[in-house]
């Protein structure tokens, strides 16, 4: 992991690919880090000609926490200046999750920015009732302690075929879950509160801009049916399904998530 200083705050990342190629920049998902998530996608798009860089988020994997809220908006901000530190003027954006929103907030703020967006199992905006749920759940984990929340976590995330047969996967998840700042992880929860990048990301591509929308088929926290609604309602959208797949596409199924990406990123040609 790389090392560099944005918007105020030490921000790690993993980088891959030559340094002159177009540029992809991956958004991680609540609860992961750069790494865990997309060490996988990295070496696959390296090795198909991009220049790729995962950010790990703040208050995740090495970047420094901060005390404040958490919001879609402080993600997008911190993204962009570390884009301006790295001198890159125009990158395709890939959000998994929680990246989804955070991808589509920094399509408003900078919209130069952004050659393609792909917004994997992941939705744009949150809703009053899903953010209750949300208080919820943070209430009950407090409860649980952060060892039985990540059990829980994990229960809910992978599909249960798929954990069954990967058991050390799933435990070394929860290991590594339940060992994060836990309270950097609720305000990562909360960051969504307010969000809404539909009518953002609806224009850009009646615009022209390269959408993607990859969904799994077996994902219970977004169903295939609102991923499917999400992409017939934005302009020439894409939409990919990965099959036999929970919400951890990049985990459980990494072959058809990176082939997937892949097709989408390589049809766009250089970016420019």
């Amino acid at each position: 992991m790389k090392r560099i200083e944005a918007n105020g705050i030490v921000m790690s990342y993993a980088e891959a690919g030559p340094e002159e190629a177009p540029a992809v920049l991956l958004i991680h998902g609540l609860g992961w880090d750069a790494w865990r998530l997309w060490s996988g996608v990295l070496a696959s798009l390296a090795g198909a000609g991009f220049r790729v860089l995962a950010p790990n988020l703040r208050g995740v994997g090495g970047t420094q926490a901060t005390g404040e809220a958490y919001s879609t908006a402080l993600y997008a901000e911190d993204l962009l200046a570390f884009l301006d530190a790295l001198g890159l003027s125009r990158v395709r954006v890939v959000g998994f999750s929680m990246g989804a929103s955070i991808a589509g907030k920094l399509l408003e703020r900078a919209p130069e920015k952004v050659a393609s967006l792909s917004l994997a199992c992941g939705g744009l905006h949150a809703t009053e009732e899903g953010m209750r749920g949300v208080e919820a759940m943070l209430s009950r984990a407090e409860t649980l302690g952060p060892d039985a929340f990540a059990a829980e976590q994990a229960e809910a995330i992978f599909r249960p075929a798929w954990a069954a047969a990967h058991r050390g996967e799933v435990e070394d998840f929860k290991r590594w879950r339940a060992g994060m700042d836990q309270s950097a992880l609720f305000r990562a929860f909360r960051s969504g509160r307010g969000t809404d990048q539909r009518a953002t990301v609806k224009t850009a591509a009646a615009d022209g801009l390269p959408v993607q929308v990859i969904a799994a088929d077996a994902d219970t926290f977004l169903p295939l049916d609102d991923l499917r609604a999400l992409a017939s309602a934005i302009p020439g959208a894409r939409l990919d399904v990965i099959c036999a797949c929970g919400h951890m596409a990049t985990i459980e199924q990494p072959e058809a998530f990176e082939r997937a990406l892949l097709e989408f990123l390589l049809s766009q040609g250089d970016g420019s």
